[in-house]
């Protein structure tokens, strides 16, 4: 049976906020509940775009996040763009989970009712589920179980559960190991799946680079038995997706086919962090003969370009405009491919042709490109790209000696 493909929107941290009197002009993120005309709107230039580029998908998924510091007028403007976000780009579903600022981790204004979650309860339409049932077990049980489309299963995760109910519970996130063993017996219990995602809000386990000198104390509490008991469960790769960090991440787990990617910040306020929304197409074999792998589209969003595809010079700057992963081959197997596609003749190809003959580029995560194109250089073959950092052409430079002839 041939192969089929999942395309998934992915977004989170978006840190809508009610600009009420007295809180100022700049907010935490480029959502206020309330915005003026002249106000940048990041979700109207995303209808723009997807207008202009035909965009679809098939599941839009959002990691958390969705307002700030628990602002109740926030989340509720925020979810209505989600679901209209939805209803844009034709997906079937809306998935999406809470993060440390949608609830009130830290009982802000809250000694006389202390209610994390009570506040989201009461959103429409409902959070995170229209369905009342699958709501209320998410609220119950810190997790659901969902098939959105044939051959899909999505464990939608509240990393954020245990906030509120300690002093140090709000600085990470959280999965008990009750937990894991009820979806584990849950998964046990189902027939398998062709795509299995986990959705949550906090990342598995520590990273590094962007936290400076001090350790990476924010993920998930026993994230890493999670991926473990999953992937043993299963006998099968998971995609776990994720928001929080506000960059990028992309990294495999425990199983070396599990792959886990981070979304970068769709609207917030921090500098030095980009603002990205996020295509992944993800291959879909039925047979479970191939590995997990796919392609992920970015686009990058300023106030005066709107979203744009933009090329990524520096490590943690966010996506390129296209990424993948998946590819089996390591990047010196594939240099030797693109040298024998293009042979001993001066002059360029285009890159669209080069994909068809080494299929595997498509799948290569960041870091592996960055090696793929430095070891292309030292052979003198040149990458071309447009004005939106996409690669158009490869070729080998011309020798300077046939130059001066």
């Amino acid at each position: 049976m041939p192969k089929r493909h999942v395309r998934l929107a992915l977004l989170s941290d978006l840190h809508a906020f009610q600009n009420l009197p007295g809180r100022g002009i700049a907010g935490p993120s480029y959502l206020p509940a309330n915005p003026g005309v002249s106000d940048p709107d990041p979700f109207g230039d995303l209808d723009k775009l997807i207008n202009k580029e035909a965009l679809r998908s098939d599941l839009v998924m959002c990691g958390g996040d969705i307002c700030d510091k628990a602002d109740l007028g926030g989340f509720q403007f925020a979810w209505a763009k989600l679901n209209a976000l939805k209803e844009k780009l034709g997906a079937r579903e809306l998935i999406a989970t809470c993060g440390n600022h949608d609830l009130n981790s830290r009982l802000v204004d809250a000694e006389e009712d202390p209610d994390p979650k009570g506040a989201l309860q009461t959103v429409q339409p409902m959070f995170p589920f229209s369905d009342e049932r699958l709501t209320d077990r998410f609220w119950s049980r810190n997790f659901v179980l969902v098939n959105p489309m044939p051959g899909v299963r999505i464990v939608v995760l509240n990393t954020s559960a245990y906030h509120g109910n300690g002093d140090k519970e709000h600085h990470h996130g959280r999965v008990s190991e009750r937990t894991i063993t009820a979806i584990k017996n849950e998964l046990d219990a189902l027939e398998p799946a062709d795509l299995n995602i986990l959705l949550c809000h906090h990342h598995v386990r520590p990273l590094q680079g962007i936290w400076g000198k001090a350790p990476d104390s924010e993920f998930m509490k026993k994230g890493i038995e999670l991926i473990s008991t999953l992937t043993k469960c299963t006998a099968t790769p998971w995609l776990t997706l994720h928001g929080h960090r506000h960059i990028p991440n992309l990294e495999f787990t425990v199983d070396p086919s599990s792959v886990v990617v981070g979304a970068s910040t769709f609207s917030a306020q921090i500098q030095g962090r980009f603002n990205q929304f996020h295509l992944l197409d993800v291959e879909v074999d039925e047979t479970a003969a191939a590995p997990l792998r796919g392609t992920i589209e970015t686009w990058t969003w300023n106030v005066t370009g709107g979203w744009q595809r933009r090329p990524i010079m520096n490590d943690g700057e966010g996506f390129p405009p296209m990424c993948g992963f998946g590819s089996t081959f390591q990047p010196r197997a594939i240099v030797s491919k693109i040298e024998q596609v293009l042979g001993t003749v001066p002059g360029f190809l285009d890159w669209k042709d080069v994909l068809i003959q080494v299929p595997d580029l498509k799948f290569t995560t960041p870091a592996h490109f960055q090696q793929i194109e430095s070891l292309l250089e030292k052979s003198q073959i040149n990458l071309n790209r447009d004005r939106e950092g996409r690669i158009s052409q490869v070729g080998r430079s011309v020798p300077k000696s046939e130059v001066s002839e």
